[in-house]
C-alpha cells in the first residue's frame, strides 16, 4: 500500500495460467457479412486451408488468411465440423467472429 492507503499493483502481481498440452487452444477469426457470398478466414493451418479450398472451389489466398467463396454461415458451420466453436463476435455490417478449438 502507498501512503494514502491505496494498494498499488506492480507487474509482478500479474497472474499467469499455465497451459498443459491437454489445454492447448487454437484461435482463428472469420470476417464477413451476412449479405455477401464470400468471407475471409485467418489463422488456419495448411491442412485446414486445403480442406476449405477443396470444399469451396474458387477460394484463394489473402494476406494472413484465405478467402472463401461461400457465405459466412456455411463457412462457420464447416469449421464447427472441424471442432471450432464461436467464442465472440463484433461488428455490424461486416462482422468478425473469433473461434477456438482445443487441441
Amino acid at each position: 500500500m502507498d501512503t494514502t492507503g491505496s494498494q498499488t499493483l506492480s507487474p509482478c502481481n500479474l497472474a499467469s495460467i499455465p497451459l498443459t498440452e491437454e489445454d492447448s487452444v487454437v484461435y482463428i477469426a472469420i470476417k464477413g457479412s451476412l449479405h455477401a457470398n464470400d468471407c475471409s478466414v485467418f489463422g488456419l493451418g495448411d491442412e485446414e486451408k486445403r480442406a476449405l479450398s477443396k470444399k469451396f472451389p474458387g477460394s484463394g489466398v489473402v494476406v494472413n488468411g484465405i478467402s472463401i467463396k461461400s457465405n459466412v454461415l456455411d463457412t462457420l458451420n464447416t469449421l464447427s465440423q472441424l471442432g471450432y466453436k464461436i467464442v465472440s463476435s463484433t461488428g455490424e455490417t461486416e462482422i468478425t467472429w473469433t473461434l477456438q478449438r482445443i487441441i
